[in-house]
């Protein structure tokens, strides 16, 4: 896991300067070791140097002024083979092929075995060399050998060309800034914000999304005008030569969308297969020359990912482990929200150590401006500083690797919005008695007939009744008293656009939420969390291509099956998980007394709005926004709340980084 940054240009000498503000931007993220590479694309000619940190000798990066049109950075944070033969840049045995990565290959091992068979040979233990000798095999292609989370960007001398990719689902950033004169890439926009050609400027229909549809990074670009995301899935060539850039998306999630009816037989066969790969996605992600740990909320996917790990200590003993097994948890004194009690049940029947973080509002305060900044744009709640603490405890107690659930209700089928269109395709498909069963074993589940009923009927308006959509839907349930008038103006197409994408089947909606819709920014706030603590997060469930693409397979009835969300894991983990926790119906998700936390602060949020009301007032509306904290009202709407104040302090921040550019 490292930071990864890199600049072209194709008039003129790119400044070293320039590379060494994106990695010092960088350098949480890989604090162990630094290096560059400085290539002259017209005249092919490399030049290897290295920064402060370095682990091996050589030329500094700042004697290359003037040498070199092509800059790549990267710092590194040392998980797989801690020797200087991990150092990157790192090339092949000619010097020809060039490559700086984030991420893990978690098949790397099996690949290195294949890759001897045609001949290949290797000079350390890394998987970033595997990656090296798998493009020489199979070129671009290489890509759709890797079981894991990757980005990264090979400089190709012999084709002059530079070739990257990011991971299949989203693991690992990658953003890139692409005119008529440069192209720069990095892991964090906060690289690129360093660079004294790119001017800040916000884009205003993000902030719309944001605000009012409570969506982040649905498009390529984000918050920041002219700051592009390479999207998961996706490769690009940019040619040095003929400045030409190409991108393609080299991956396509397969999914079933059948209707079958309930097969006893074959639950026991896919529940074997999914426990299987669930270890061996697992196992694979204890492979680390570092102290690792794992993430317990005590829901199903982090206590599975716990009671297994458990049960492969139990045969085999990992080194990097220990004797007993570190768990994390963020608990809380509100009854609400807190999961301890279930977290408890794991750690008993485990007997791992437990460590427990307790987050409160005045410490939010603390952190805040901490948060806000390695998080790069505004986030959706303040279960991210809760995530953010969990990070922070495991760091402070040795770990550098650990490994957390995110995916599970992608793949699993955990949110409650899958029940309606659930209840849906029932419907659509004339199974009846299949419909009164799931009914009745709504008792099961964490959602009731009600909300079943309504969402159901949301959905069906939204799909049927597009001549009345905009007055029920943009009035109704997108409420925008707090939008400033032209930015609302300007951008209320939006909602129709977002309702009529959104998924209208069980199997759609599944894959959405897992390419689009909410694996990609949960997955955000994970590594830019885990990053800041200098952490490698571990997601099987988000990276596991084998598992992934089996559970997509698998018809619907299996994953919810009388009422009970995740049927299919809670099948698999029989004998594994303890019983109540495979029993579980409520679903708390990762909270915190939000409501509460902002209620105690509200004269610290009206000061806050006020002091950046001339940042905030071209897309809110300071006056009513103030007036409504004051009376009350706005509470109720609290993730709304918090999208201001995040959005205010994110605001205030560009301010901070503008000036201190202009001073330079």
């Amino acid at each position: 896991m490292c930071g990864i940054a890199g600049l072209f240009s194709h008039i003129e000498t790119t400044d070293p300067k320039w590379i060494k503000k994106m990695t010092n931007a960088l350098a949480h993220r890989g604090p162990d070791d630094e290096g560059f590479l400085a290539v002259d694309t017209k005249k092919l000619k490399v030049y290897q140097a290295i920064g402060k940190e370095s682990k091996i000798s050589g030329i500094p990066v700042e004697t290359l002024n003037g040498k070199a049109n092509l800059l790549l950075g990267h710092r590194r944070l040392a998980i797989i083979d801690l020797s200087p033969a991990g150092h990157q840049p790192m090339s092949n045995e000619t010097e020809d092929i060039w490559i700086v990565y984030n991420g893990e290959i978690y098949n790397y091992i099996e690949l290195r075995d294949e890759l001897r068979t045609f001949g290949y040979s290797f000079r350390t233990n890394t998987d970033t060399e595997v990656i090296i000798k798998a493009y020489e095999r199979w070129g671009v292609d290489c890509v759709n050998h890797f079981n894991g989370m990757w980005a990264f960007v090979i400089y190709d001398k012999r084709k002059n060309i530079l070739f990257g990719s990011r991971d299949r689902f989203g693991v690992k950033p990658f953003y890139y800034y692409l005119d008529n004169k440069y192209f720069a890439f990095a892991s964090e926009m906060k690289a690129l914000l360093t660079l004294p050609f790119f001017d800040i400027k916000v884009n205003g229909k993000s902030v719309f999304k944001y605000i009012v549809l409570f969506a982040e990074e649905l498009e390529e670009e984000g918050f920041y005008r002219n700051i592009l995301e390479l999207f998961p899935s996706y490769s690009f060539i940019l040619d040095l030569k003929n400045l030409t850039f190409r991108k393609w998306k080299y991956y396509n999630l397969p999914y079933y969308d059948k209707y079958e009816n309930f097969d006893s037989d074959k639950l026991k066969m896919y529940a074997q297969r999914v426990r299987e790969l669930i270890f061996e996605a697992v196992r694979k992600r204890l492979r680390s020359d570092v102290p690792i740990g794992t993430c317990l909320s005590g829901g199903l996917d982090s206590s599975t990912i716990v009671c297994v790990i458990n049960k492969l200590l139990e045969k085999q003993k990992i080194e990097k482990i220990g004797e007993r097994q570190k768990v994390f948890t963020a608990s809380y004194y509100d009854r609400k929200v807190d999961e301890s009690k279930w977290a408890k049940i794991v750690v008993d029947s485990t007997s791992t150590e437990w460590f427990q973080t307790f987050p409160n509002e005045d410490e939010l305060l603390e952190d805040i401006n901490d948060l806000i900044y390695y998080q790069d744009i505004p986030f959706g709640s303040t279960s991210i500083y809760a995530q953010y603490r969990v990070m922070k405890l495991a760091s402070e107690n040795g770990v550098k690797v650990l490994l957390d659930g995110q995916g599970g209700d992608e793949i699993f089928t955990g949110y409650a919005i899958y029940y309606p269109l659930f209840f849906m395709e029932m419907i659509k498909n004339g199974k009846f008695l299949d419909l009164f069963k799931e009914f009745i074993g709504l008792k099961n589940s964490p959602v009731s007939a009600r909300y079943v009923f309504v969402q159901a009927l949301k959905i069906s308006f939204a799909k049927l009744l597009s001549s009345v959509r905009t007055y029920i839907f943009r009035k109704i349930f997108y409420p925008s008293t707090i939008i400033a008038n032209d930015l609302y103006e300007d951008n209320k197409y939006l909602i129709d656009d977002y309702i009529e994408k959104f998924p209208s089947t069980f199997s759609e909606l599944i894959y959405q939420y897992m390419t689009s819709l909410s694996l990609k920014t949960l997955l955000r706030y994970e590594d830019r969390n885990s990053m800041r603590f200098s952490i490698e997060a571990r997601t099987p469930f988000a990276d596991d291509i084998e598992l992934i693409e089996y559970l997509f397979r698998l018809p619907s009835v299996y994953k919810i099956h009388n009422g009970w969300s995740k049927f299919i894991l809670r099948e698999t983990m029989n004998g594994i998980l303890p019983e109540p926790i495979r029993g579980r119906k409520d679903k708390i998700g990762f909270q915190t007394p939000e409501s509460r936390w902002l209620r105690n602060k509200k004269n610290w949020i009206i000061s806050i709005i006020r002091e950046n009301g001339d940042l905030i007032k071209d897309y809110l509306d300071v006056q009513k926004i103030v007036k409504d904290i004051r009376n009350d009202k706005i509470f109720d709407q609290f993730s709304t709340i918090w999208r201001i104040i995040n959005f205010t302090l994110w605001s205030s921040m560009n301010k901070k980084i503008k000036s201190r550019k202009m001073n330079l």
